[in-house]
């Protein structure tokens, strides 16, 4: 399956077979860089915090000028902005 059929499974909610077909196609592709995005945004989706920024940090390391980068700085925020509100209940 290519990238684009992925990217038509979540559009059409169906994650999980779009997670299991992006998974076949990084051990085909391991130096896919957008595949690696497309699946940190899965976890990101499922609130997998640490397995996304795995994910995207493999695919800023391919591509640095990808969106990767702004992607990872977005979780961070998310995880800042829950942690303040744990600490001021």
């Amino acid at each position: 399956m290519t990238l684009l059929e992925i990217d038509q499974l979540l559009r059409s909610g169906e994650t999980e077979k779009a997670h299991n077909e992006l998974n076949i196609l990084l051990e085909r592709e391991p130096d896919n860089a957008e595949a690696w995005y497309l699946l940190g945004s899965i976890l990101r989706r499922q609130q997998l915090w640490g397995d996304a920024i795995n994910a995207l940090n493999k695919a800023k390391f391919l591509n640095p000028e990808g969106p990767a980068a702004h992607a990872i700085e977005s979780i961070y925020e998310i995880l800042r902005f829950q942690n303040s509100d744990l600490m001021n209940p």
